[in-house]
């Protein structure tokens, strides 16, 4: 009897029901659907780990939310997305496809993820038209126009990989809606860490319009024409390195862009910003610049701990107009300027610059300072072809603190109805200490020169030129006795 009674029981536990995709329960109650995926599977199937399905399109109708685990092979679209689906692939071997050149392999409109796979071809690799999708270690790769297009909602990427494999197109493209009224606008966010764009991008990130948002941190890119474009937007960036591109690597014209800890090799500029509302740069490095390592057109903002190496004949700062404080900066090797500074307001702390060339002894000037407002305070210049410090066409600039070495042509200069009042100056190594012409002004309080080729002053003393000179200390007496020049030079106290 009792071996009766046991048999059904061990032949109903046997009993083997058709499989089915695996149902599991979240934390907080919610039902996730796992359906795997295989597109070399051997038979129809039906969605389980142990018989999966061969097309990613029948997974994708099922109810959701939705896993689908996606086996190695291509498989074929495009594809929208529904909401709340995650796709997890084999890492590259998973390659997501459209055999259309111009539509795109994915449509994302509602909350989605991918993980681990490959995006090839298509117009777009992805469309976000809204909620928030998320990417995590996905690479694209051979579209015709840009890898992803977020027109609403977010992006989330995490280890992406994106290639350029012709020239143009855009990596991210990030593009708010014109504002209606203002409460209508649909805002665009992305933020992208720990990822790398390579090839030949026009752009590798462009963010568009008021409502459109960028966080990058952690990104490297090598070979787009540019890094990243802001027209309208804000970008903020944290950690990037960028080199191999041919345009600005970063720029921006009338967004926000704050950028810290980034480096730059090669491109036109390293950065070039245009009507910035705010602009906030931080521990920035450019080498090799091909014009300017930065280029600053009527922008608003902060320069801090700014190194530019070797940049080319558009010198290593270039500033036009706006209010802009220039900090803890350095130019080593530059072309035809240092710092340029034309129009606007400027504050300059703590800055060097070595090694001013000129390609025809026209300029090579360590500071040029024309037609500016500028406080200038704790600078260093040395080895320049043309005057250390040169304040120009109706310039006002007050100077103290300054440090002038090997100034081939000139310490301090001005020209053209500038005015340059400086004090606690030394200048070691010059054709004369100080230049004034074109009805400049210049005064000076507080001032050490030595081992002067030309003099201690050359003045053109027509029209309203006027030197004015009080403390200063110098062998060489030369020029002083010009008429547009005041004051004396005591010789400086001998060694003990």
């Amino acid at each position: 009897m009792r071996f009766r009674t046991v048999l059904p029981l061990i032949l109903m536990l046997c009993t083997c029901r058709a499989p089915s995709p695996r149902e599991v329960i979240r934390p907080g109650g919610e039902t996730r659907t796992h359906v795997w995926v295989d597109a070399a599977g051997s038979g129809p199937g039906d969605g389980t780990r142990e018989q999966p399905l061969r097309s990613l399109a029948e997974a994708l109708i099922r109810p959701g939310p939705l896993t689908v685990h996606l086996g190695a092979g291509t498989y074929t679209g495009p594809f929208t997305l529904p909401e709340g689906v995650r796709l997890e692939g084999q890492g590259p071997a998973s390659v997501l496809a459209t055999e259309g050149a111009e539509a795109p392999v994915l449509r994302a409109s509602r909350d989605a993820a991918l993980v681990d796979l490959a995006v090839r071809g298509g117009g777009w690799g992805l469309e976000v038209g809204g909620g928030r999708v998320r990417l995590e270690r996905v690479g694209f790769s051979g579209q015709r126009t840009g890898a992803v297009r977020v027109e609403a909602g977010r992006l989330e990427v995490q280890a992406g990989r994106f290639e350029a494999t012709e020239s143009g197109g855009t990596g991210v493209l990030l593009e708010a809606a014109p504002r209606a009224p203002e409460s209508q606008a649909h805002a665009v966010e992305a933020r992208i860490t720990a990822s790398a764009f390579n090839g030949p991008y026009r752009r590798a990130v462009r963010v568009r319009g008021a409502g459109a948002r960028v966080e990058l941190e952690d990104v490297k890119f090598f070979g787009p024409d540019s890094a990243l474009g802001v027209d309208g937007g804000h970008a903020d960036v944290r950690h990037a390195v960028a080199e191999g591109g041919k345009g600005s690597a970063f720029s921006v014209v009338d967004g926000v862009l704050l950028l810290e800890d980034a480096q730059v090799t090669g491109h036109e500029y390293a950065l070039s910003a245009t009507r910035a509302m705010r602009l906030e740069v931080r521990r920035f490095t450019s080498v090799r610049a091909v014009r300017a390592g930065l280029g600053v057109v009527g922008s608003k903002g902060v320069l801090e701990d700014v190194v530019v190496r070797d940049s080319g004949d558009y010198g290593g700062l270039q500033l036009v107009g706006g209010d802009l404080q220039v900090q803890r900066f350095r130019v080593d090797g530059s072309a035809e300027y240092g710092l340029s500074a034309l129009h606007g307001r400027l504050r300059l702390r703590d800055g060097t610059i070595l090694r001013v060339r000129s390609a025809d002894g026209s300029a090579g000037d360590g500071l040029q300072l024309r037609e500016v407002e500028a406080d200038v305070e704790g600078v260093v210049v040395r080895d320049v072809e043309g005057s250390c410090i040169l304040a120009a066409q109706a310039a006002h600039v007050k100077l103290r603190d300054a440090e002038l070495r090997g100034c081939r042509y000139s310490g301090l200069a001005v020209d053209t109805q500038a005015r340059l009042e400086a004090t606690e100056v030394v200048i070691d190594g010059a054709g004369a200490a100080m230049t004034a012409m074109g009805q400049g002004e210049l005064r000076v309080d507080v001032l050490t020169a030595s081992g002067l080729a030309d003099g201690l002053v050359w003045a053109d003393c027509q029209g309203t030129t006027r030197v004015s000179l009080e403390r200063v200390r110098s062998e060489d007496a030369r020029g002083l006795p010009s008429s547009c020049v005041a004051g004396r030079a005591e010789k400086p106290a001998a060694p003990r």
